[in-house]
């Protein structure tokens, strides 16, 4: 029996030995000259992806000397003439990259894509010479024509960031790790921007710089230095796309270029960004990605629209500020930033009583502070209920049934946020109506007024009446809503709705004597509780040294108002009792880190240093602990 099966093995090695040498003999053999050309085009295709990454940064080096060192209407000719040869490289690289990638890629998006590019850099290098010999008094047009081709470079800039994305993601780094650094990387970016000697009025110290880049980018809304008097448009214009990429998130941007530029998403592409996107699935995290952006963008344009529409045009010297107000506020407040172009905030009387776009950004602020995933389920639930209205109008049997539409993560978020504001607006109608309501003699604004007074404090930052004024009740009362803050995946701050949601419902189990925490026909899983009460445990003992340290460096404020700074900063909320520009350097560097903190999340920051825990094998004794 033995034998038998040797033999009949030994058989099956020499049958599939035959096939093999067959397959090989029959194939048809590669010449060298064709061999030669393969290695060459991958060798163009190497060297060209290594070679625009750095002439792009020299266009963008361009870009930023020319908007920092000089005026909006300089006609600098030398300048254009470098970068029009820096432009003409670019034609001929990335053709040669065009040519060369079909070897190495095989999907046809990523060409349409790439030959896209090259479409865009030669509309780009001929933008650059009709700037050369543009008529230097025809003011406008320079501007026009500046503007397309500084926002074309940095798209390409923002597209070629990409590779070094996927280069990472190859390493297989931490991502926590790369969440961290892309936000880091940012803010210093953003400092140094801010820097420059046309970015502001009569110059800024580094650590102011990186106070507000750092505000900026962790869309918090404390400033040192006042926006609207102290920066001038550039610097305006930069704080604007600092505010646009920390409320998303740049590797949000490079995840979905990188996609792109390639066609496809490796596996460890799709693992760091389900992460960073709050995905449940791998396979949808691109389309989710899209979906956020697309979002963004939309409602950021409705409410310019509406802020538009709802200004008085008298107050603007010209058409093109209404429109960069409209613009400002609208990101500010959808990404939760608090940053204004007026010097005191909403509060100023120019807009003091325009209670309509008082409405428009506070809901700006709870739709950019809901959760991307909460928009979209909330989407999903009126478009299969109109589907099914449709249907049953046209008497279709077809209907589209769906179990649970409303996930509870967004029941949760949605009951606690309705909860918040209600509370919020109800107390702070209470509580300052001999306080700062009476600044409003109407019913309208009394109303409009609290209900900004309960949206403003979960991480939005904007004041339409003057925060020093506040009772000490109200006061109080900010103190938690910042500290509780915006739903999880949104540009918001706190320790989310969610996190209080399930730390509530475990102690009423506790004191209802239940041993499980459940909530609309679901169990709370044990790691989630366990997650809710670390992040509240870290949240009080970071915000404890903050108080604690700003405390030894300008105790003369009091230790209410230094508190109300800590949660303000960890919080990414942006309000201030008026002492933030009077701080010591150390103080305003301690709510720096603060921000930091509180944008990336303590566990997050955390887990970014520490490598992934494995299963034990093991298990020590269950033992009660007294409390």
């Amino acid at each position: 029996m033995l034998v038998a099966t040797m033999l009949t093995k030994t058989k099956q090695k020499i049958i599939l030995l035959y096939r093999l040498m067959r397959r090989a003999l029959t194939k048809p053999v590669m010449s060298h000259g064709k061999f030669a050309i393969l290695n060459i085009l991958r060798t163009t295709y190497a060297l060209s992806n290594a070679v625009i990454p750095l002439a792009t940064l020299v266009a963008v080096g361009l870009v930023i000397y020319d908007f920092g060192f000089n005026s909006f209407y300089t006609h600098d000719a030398n300048l254009y003439r470098i970068l029009i040869g820096v432009l003409f490289s670019f034609k001929i690289i990335f053709v040669v990259r065009f040519i060369s990638e079909w070897v190495e890629l095989k999907n046809i998006k990523a060409h349409i894509y790439n030959l896209a590019l090259v479409v865009l850099v030669y509309y780009l290098h001929h933008v650059g010479k009709i700037i050369v010999h543009l008529d230097t008094h025809a003011n406008t047009d320079l501007l026009i024509e500046k503007l397309i081709l500084y926002a074309g470079i940095l798209f390409l800039a923002l597209t070629e960031a990409s590779v070094l994305l996927k280069h990472l993601y190859r390493r297989r780094q931490n991502t926590a790790f790369i969440f961290i650094t892309s936000f880091a990387i940012i803010i210093v970016g953003g400092a140094l921007l801010l820097m420059v000697p046309k970015a502001t009025v009569n110059g800024i110290s580094a650590t102011d710089a990186f106070f507000t880049s750092t505000s900026a980018v962790c869309v918090t809304g404390l400033t040192t230095v006042n926006t609207a008097t102290q920066f001038t448009s550039v610097g305006k214009i930069i704080i604007l796309f600092l505010m646009q990429i920390g409320g998303l998130g740049i590797m949000t941007f490079t995840g979905l270029f990188a996609y792109l530029a390639a066609g496809s998403v490796s596996f460890h592409n799709q693992v760091a960004l389900k992460s960073m996107v709050s995905s449940k699935r791998i396979s949808n995290v691109i389309t989710i990605i899209t979906r956020i952006i697309l979002v963004t963008l939309v409602f950021e344009a409705v409410g310019a629209f509406f802020i538009f529409v709802c200004l008085d045009e008298n107050l603007f010297p010209q058409k093109e500020q209404q429109i960069f107000f409209s613009i400002f506020h609208a990101v500010s407040g959808f990404c939760n930033a608090g940053f204004s172009t007026l010097p005191d905030g909403l509060n100023e009387s120019i807009i003091k009583f325009n209670y309509p776009i008082h409405l428009i950004i506070g809901i700006l602020i709870i739709l950019g502070g809901m959760g991307f995933p909460i928009v979209f389920n909330i989407f999903s639930f009126f478009r299969i209920r109109a589907a099914n209205i449709l249907y049953r109008l046209l008497k279709n049997p077809i209907k589209e049934y769906r179990t649970r539409i409303i996930q509870v993560n967004s029941k949760i978020a949605l009951t606690t946020t309705f909860i918040l504001l209600v509370f919020g607006f109800v107390t702070y109608l209470i509580f300052e109506q001999d306080a700062t309501l009476l600044e409003h003699p109407t019913l309208m604004g009394k109303l409009v007024t609290s209900f900004f007074g309960s949206v403003t404090p979960r991480t939005a930052g904007f004041n339409t009446v003057n925060l020093s004024a506040l009772t000490l009740p109200t006061v109080m009362i900010y103190l938690l809503l910042m500290w509780i803050g915006a739903s999880p995946s949104s540009t918001g701050g706190g320790i989310k709705t969610t996190t209080a949601a399930v730390a509530f419902l475990n102690l009423r189990s506790i004191v209802l004597g239940k041993n499980k925490t459940d909530i609309y026909r679901t169990q709370v899983g044990e790691q989630s509780i366990n997650k809710a009460f670390a992040i509240i445990l870290l949240s009080l003992l970071i915000m404890g040294v903050a108080v604690l340290i700003i405390s030894m460096n300008d105790g003369q404020h009091g230790l209410l108002k230094i508190a109300f700074e800590a949660f303000s900063a960890f919080s990414t909320v942006g309000l201030t009792l008026g002492i933030t520009p009077e701080l010591s350097q150390t103080s305003k560097i301690v709510l720096i880190i603060t921000m930091f903190i509180g944008r990336v999340g303590a566990l997050t920051l955390l887990m970014a240093f520490v490598s992934e825990g494995k299963q034990l094998p093991y298990q020590y004794p269950v033992e009660e602990i007294m409390y």
